[in-house]
């Protein structure tokens, strides 16, 4: 089993730096999202995905449909897969906003303060209890099967959630190379558990060893 997790395309959001994690109706996709979709729906095109997950956020399911227009699947709409609930900082663009968050990252990496969170936003351990079991029922879903499957996301819950459950990735691998617009993580379900096969352009070992 291969799951492919692929950041959405470049938003309006993204454009102006405002943190835009609570209304799934607003900032689509930029002219140049769009064009990263469709690049990358290209690259996956001959993929044989069985099955397709977004956030319920517009830029993540503008994305999914796009990279679903070879594959002419049903979209399943998943609240497992939406950013990272930021609050209070919610609407904000400024430094200061952007420094708080992270610092709470680094609350919840250095200091492991896992309940730590945002004012009226969501702790590591909230995004935990809603993404790693709907990973865990796909993986026992497909266990030893040769399926592929696509899960359309967001950069803060994947850098937050993917090194749980990946055998081969940490933490700090993952702040080191930030996912960018359709980014995508290519893993795959081996003896040892979930190994990362592919981030960002870069190729891993099972052991976690950059292949040049």
């Amino acid at each position: 089993m291969r799951l492919y997790f692929v950041r959405h395309g470049e938003s309006e959001a993204n454009v102006t730096r405002q943190f835009s994690n609570k209304d799934d109706e607003i900032h689509p996709l930029t002219a140049r999202g769009i064009e990263q979709a469709e690049a990358l729906a290209e690259k996956l095109r001959d993929v044989p995905l069985v099955e397709l997950y977004a956030s319920p956020m517009l830029r993540a399911r503008q994305t999914a449909e796009i990279l679903n227009a070879p594959h002419s699947l049903p979209i399943q709409i998943t609240t497992a897969l939406r950013e990272h609930d930021a609050g209070d900082l919610e609407g904000r663009m400024d430094a200061d906003a952007w420094n708080a968050y992270t610092k709470l990252f680094e609350q919840w990496m250095a200091a492991r303060d896992l309940d730590a969170r945002m004012p009226n936003g969501e702790s590591f351990n909230e995004m935990r209890a809603r993404f790693v079991p709907f990973i865990s029922n796909i993986v026992t879903k497909y266990e030893n099967k040769d399926t592929h499957i696509l899960l359309v996301g967001h950069a803060g819950i994947f850098h937050s959630m993917l090194p749980l459950i990946f055998a081969n990735v940490g933490y700090t691998f993952a702040y080191r190379h930030i996912l960018e617009n359709t980014g995508l993580v290519v893993a795959e379900q081996q003896q040892d558990g979930l190994v990362c096969l592919e981030w960002n352009g870069i190729r891993l070992s099972s052991t976690g060893t950059i292949i040049e």
